[in-house]
């Protein structure tokens, strides 16, 4: 029987594995593994290409700066 409690942990030793692959791929192939965050951004995070950057709110801002490091990490 599966209970919500294993439930959870499940995903959080699935995360953790996805986590550590990233590692492994970071170290071993920077450019390739900031190629795939950034279609996984694409995916993922709203579009804030029509917004004005004066009136973002603070987590639009983070999303902004973390999309442009990933950008910016992947060309």
């Amino acid at each position: 029987m599966i209970t919500p409690g294993t439930v959870f942990s499940m995903s959080i030793i699935a995360l953790l594995l996805i986590l550590l692959l990233l590692l492994v791929l970071l170290i071993f192939h920077k450019q390739y593994i900031f190629k795939v965050l950034a279609i996984i951004n694409k995916v993922i995070f709203p579009s804030l290409i029509k917004k004005d950057l004066s009136k973002l709110q603070g987590y639009e801002k983070l999303i902004l700066a973390y999309r442009y490091w990933v950008t910016k990490n992947s060309l």
